[in-house]
């Protein structure tokens, strides 16, 4: 392989076995990729291959090493094999070598003890400085997470292990917004007080700017916190992460966290890039004279091979640069047909705007893309559960969809944060359940109308899911007449486990699951996967992961150009006619209205004919229709 980089420092920088680093201009480099970089991979990414990756960053001569996370395999699939990468020979001989460091992050003491019992020397553990994100993160308070990390941190520390400490969203928060300093400043404090060696400041989000972190940096600094006690980990998400990096670096500290080509991101960061590159952070340094110890010719091949067995973009600027300067040669992922994976030739990319004032804490977010309406569940900290208001709202714009809507002709519900919809509210003050009376009538009338309102509505209608749907929500999904999904999302009917029945949404899941499929999944009230929903034909597309979900939607719109607005709305009346009148009179009067519908002279049918004569193999209905109809009053 010829030289990328003629300047590469080879010499280890970090073999001193008590981990100080005796050279002030020196940086350490913590690689993530095997554990952050891969925990959100939606496809299942062999045990072999992670072991291979933290082979070839060993190989690169990095020497920190983050190498997987001892957690629940409900909670974090990927990383069901932790005790197998830990348990590889390799990675053994790797844990006895003295000159590494190789941290594990746990999360609480029996992953602890996991970690112990694979003589894994290091231990990592985690807090966030928001309370939204520690919620929706780790199910718990800021308090909390704290206390859980310093017991953590305690015990390993009697048993003679190094332990590191994290806290994420350092400048925001996708359910509280900025995040206070001060805030963070708590929780370095108590992590340090714990034990911790070192914190590694964590943007989770990737909103921070180079301005931004050298102010929290010095504020940190101002506050006693020493530089040598602090990491950055930076996500790049804005591609400002080694600009924040160079700043931090500016300030004093000397580690900082990588993943190599750039693997990972944010589930709650939608577009998100992931981590900073780490053959961009090396190239960095060693441009300007900074000692990594780390290989960077062997860098950007390691980059170059977990692309391509990952069948994904190297996001590594640096990496892609130099590996064609060195003949490595990158394979383009390709879209895969009906799973959405990948990038296709053709951008499909729609421009969404805004519609209203669609304030950031509205409940509801409408949006606009020509002839499409997307409707966005906007309460992530409350699992998207469904307020009288919300549903009030979301009721009318499906009544008058008909009438005042005449220039949308596809209606996509989507939603914000972690889960899709979590049914109704049923927190003490939101609930009717168990009320009685007017009360239960007044309940029963709103979701009837609810999800009536969206199964008649003339358009086309697609449910957007990015995350798991209970009660209500799964009503939400099952109304529309299309849904798309991430892999990962889930619905499951838990009613029966409550003392409850899906009784209002049960008309709907039905009709789409089938008889048999949709009573044994309300009497068990398990969980059902997307991909389980994809086998049964309810779901039509599968994405992996929350970016390529929005690419799945806006190409499936742009496929949808070719089908006449008012053909499809006869072809939801069929379905409806077959669903509710099969083999009545009804029925057979519902297709000859129809049929008539589609035959006179002033139907679709008579320009799309005329341009099939012309040769026109398919015709643009949207532009057709934002050129000739009135725009919709939102």
């Amino acid at each position: 392989m010829s030289p990328l980089n003629s300047t590469t420092p080879t010499a280890n920088a970090t073999t001193n076995t008590t981990y100080t680093n005796t050279n002030t201009n020196a940086v350490r480099i913590v690689e993530v990729g095997p554990r952050d970089g891969l925990q959100n991979f939606p496809r299942t990414v062999p045990t072999a291959v992670k072991i291979e990756l933290i082979r070839r960053l060993y190989a690169a001569n990095v020497r920190t090493i983050e190498l997987t996370s001892v957690v629940s395999p409900k909670a974090i699939p990927q990383l069901a094999d932790c005790r197998q990468v830990l348990a590889d020979p390799k990675v053994g001989r790797f844990l006895e070598d003295r000159s590494l460091r190789l941290p594990v992050l746990v999360p609480n003491l029996r992953g602890l003890n996991i970690a112990v019992e694979h003589r894994v020397k290091e231990v990592a553990v985690f807090v966030s400085a928001s309370e939204g994100f520690s919620r929706a993160n780790t199910n718990c308070t800021v308090e909390e997470g704290l206390q859980r990390a310093e017991a953590v941190a305690r015990q390993a520390l009697t048993q003679g292990l190094q332990v590191r400490g994290y806290v994420s969203s350092i400048f925001a928060c996708p359910y509280d917004g900025p995040t206070p300093p001060d805030a963070v400043l708590h929780c370095v404090k108590r992590l340090l007080d714990a034990g911790c060696y070192e914190v590694s400041l964590g943007d989770t989000l990737g909103v921070g700017v180079a301005a931004k972190t050298r102010a929290l940096v010095r504020y940190l600094l101002a506050a006693g916190i020493p530089a040598s006690s602090l990491a950055g980990h930076f996500h790049d998400t804005y591609g400002q992460a080694v600009a924040n990096v160079w700043a931090a670096y500016e300030c004093g500290l000397r580690v900082f966290d990588s993943s190599i080509a750039g693997l990972g991101g944010c589930p709650y960061a939608p577009g998100a890039k992931g981590n900073v590159a780490t053959e961009d952070l090396v190239y960095l340094f060693h441009q300007a004279g900074v000692t990594t110890g780390v290989n960077l010719d062997a860098l950007v091949e390691t980059g170059v091979w977990v692309s391509n067995t990952l069948s994904r973009e190297n996001e590594s600027r640096a990496g892609k640069a130099l590996a064609v300067k060195a003949g490595l040669k990158a394979q383009t992922p390709t879209l895969q047909k009906g799973t959405g994976t990948g990038t296709s030739k053709a951008s499909h990319a729609l421009t969404w705007e805004k519609v209203g004032p669609n304030e950031a804490n509205d409940e509801l977010l409408v949006q606009k893309s020509g002839v499409n309406v997307k409707i966005t569940l906007n309460r992530p900290k409350n699992g998207n559960a469904l307020t009288t208001t919300m549903i009030e709202r979301l009721t009318k714009f499906f009544e008058d969809a008909a009438t005042s809507h005449p220039s949308v002709s596809r209606i996509i519900i989507a939603a914000n944060g972690r889960f899709f919809c979590t049914g109704m509210d049923l927190s003490a003050n939101g609930t009717r359940v168990s009320k009685g009376g007017s009360s239960t009538e007044i309940q029963y009338q709103i979701l009837t109308r609810l999800f009536d309102a969206i199964a008649r509505a003339p358009q086309v209608t697609i449910a957007c899911v990015q995350g798991p749907a209970f009660g209500g929500g799964v009503g939400l999904a099952f109304a529309c007449d299309v849904r798309i999904a991430v892999r990962s999302a889930w619905v499951k009917l838990s009613e029966v486990r409550l003392g409850l029945c899906p009784a209002t949404i049960s008309k709907y899941v039905i009709r789409e699951w089938g008889f048999a499929f949709a009573r044994e999944a309300m009497l068990s009230g398990r969980q059902v996967a997307a991909g389980e929903l994809a086998q049964l034909g309810v779901v039509a597309k599968l994405a992996d992961d929350l970016a390529g979900l929005s690419k799945v939607l806006d190409q499936y719109l742009t496929e949808l150009r070719g089908s006449a607005p008012k053909a499809s709305t006869m072809c939801k009346d069929l379905v409806q006619l077959a669903w509710v009148h099969a083999g009545e009179a009804v029925q057979l009067e519902g297709i000859k209205k129809n049929f008539d519908q589609m035959m006179s002279p002033d139907a679709e049918a008579a320009f799309g004919v005329s341009q099939l004569q012309k040769g026109v193999k398919t015709v643009d209905w949207d532009a057709r229709l934002t050129g000739t109809a009135a725009k919709a009053k939102l």
